[in-house]
């Protein structure tokens, strides 16, 4: 039984920015600004019925509190959605509570607007808890905008940020190149310009990888349970009814309006930058092959401005696969974010365990693994990020007749549904 579901999942993932179609959610934590309702702040773990998530999210609902885990908010690419971290989420949730935002493609929220619905979102926490930002390409771009200010206005407990080919060098980019031309194409030429764009966001890895995750020969180092597998599993099955290609509009407004403006506004800030982030600390996540954007480049430019700014760059990923599977992101946040390590987490160190209140448990273990998996990163080519499975089986991956299984999901019903 090949797990076939993820593996279309993957490959679309692989292609999700706009030479390829996009999914959209359905748990929605409800809007951050009354006049655009159309942006949503998602538990994405939640929504895919992960049970470690769904039974700590019951806890909080049981005893009446907020999550005390860190948060995390991830701001997609200019996409809009949540697809291309999918397989760093379950990982992710063992250290954090992890919310993304959801920009629909009939949105036309500016870039300062969106700045603003952030801002408003974090401000509606009712904890002062530890707050981490992760902005993937656009979202980079516009995290840069989220920091200065929140930093400026001392507006939440913002203790890091990962910028994961971050868009701050959109101007300097092939797609600013090549992008406004295919938006202003006839309407019967787009579809065909928005392919050509493909190359730019793929890699060499990406279609090799998927087959050795259709044969079952290997898994991404980050799925390394039944549950995690049932997740992507899931979260394959359901790209299918959610869909949506980015019509010339959309694309056109976000060159302009999100890209374009977003950098305008950025770019020249660097003594602003300097000084207002001096004391936060950064990761910068560069692909390699990103041919997207100049992401090394860029990354070694943002390590010379701020002052405490580590780079790691994904070996062989490309714009869309740099938070896939050749990475392990929370490794990566324990290692450069000290407050998440393990020897931090206690009541005397001010950590994340100081906050947890009597009766919450955390319901899936973090392991305080500050690197990729051993057998994952001495991968070679196709191999590198990859592990066998955990179950030790060749050729034979979990059936999808147990993703649903009452073990391996569990259904979120909050107070609004119940």
């Amino acid at each position: 039984n090949n797990i076939l579901g993820a593996g279309f999942a993957l490959l679309l993932w692989s292609c999700h920015h706009p030479a390829g179609a996009f999914l959209q959610s359905q748990l929605s934590r409800g809007a951050a600004s009354s006049a655009l309702r159309a942006v949503t702040f998602v538990s994405p773990l939640l929504e895919s019925g992960y049970p470690p998530a769904v039974v700590e999210a019951e806890q909080c609902r049981d005893l009446g509190i907020s999550n005390p885990k860190p948060l995390l908010i991830y701001l997609p690419g200019f996409d809009g959605t949540l697809v291309a971290p999918f397989l760093q989420f379950p990982e992710l949730g063992t250290v954090f509570e992890v919310r993304g935002m959801q920009v629909p493609m009939d949105d036309r929220s500016t870039f300062q607007q969106l700045r603003d619905i952030v801002i408003e979102h974090l401000a509606s926490e009712e904890s002062d808890r530890p707050v981490y930002l992760m902005g993937e390409s656009f979202g980079g771009l516009l995290t840069c905008e989220v920091a200065l200010e929140l930093l400026q206005s001392k507006a939440t407990n913002l203790c890091g940020i990962v910028l994961v080919n971050p868009a701050t060098c959109y101007l300097r980019s092939k797609l600013a190149e090549l992008g406004p031309k295919v938006a202003a194409l006839p309407d019967w030429r787009y579809p065909i310009g928005v392919a050509s764009l493909l190359p730019l966001f793929v890699d060499q890895f990406g279609f090799s990888q998927l087959l050795l995750i259709l044969s079952s020969e290997a898994l991404p180092s980050v799925i390394d349970t039944p549950a995690r597998e049932a997740y992507m599993g899931r979260t394959a099955f359901s790209l299918p009814t959610k869909l949506k290609f980015m019509p010339k509009d959309t694309l056109r407004w976000r060159l302009e309006e999100w890209l374009t403006k977003g950098n305008t506004r950025i770019n020249g800030r660097e003594d602003e930058m300097k000084r207002v982030l001096s004391s936060l600390p950064v990761l910068v996540l560069a692909g390699e092959e990103d041919r997207t954007l100049p992401a090394v480049d860029e990354a070694q430019r943002l390590q010379e401005i701020l002052s405490d700014c580590t780079v790691h760059s994904v070996d062989g990923a490309g714009h869309a696969g740099t938070c896939g599977s050749r990475v392990d992101i929370a490794a990566l946040m324990r290692k450069n974010f000290s407050l998440l390590r393990r020897e931090n987490q206690d009541a005397s160190a001010g950590g994340a365990i100081s906050m947890y209140p009597n009766g919450f448990v955390i319901a899936e273990t973090d392991n305080g693994r500050m690197a990729m998996k051993e057998e994952a990163a001495s991968g070679k080519g196709k191999y590198f990020g990859l592990t066998a499975r955990y179950d030790g089986s060749v050729g034979l991956g979990l059936s999808p007749f147990k993703y649903w299984s009452q073990e391996l999901f569990r259904k979120w019903v909050s107070t609004n549904q119940s």
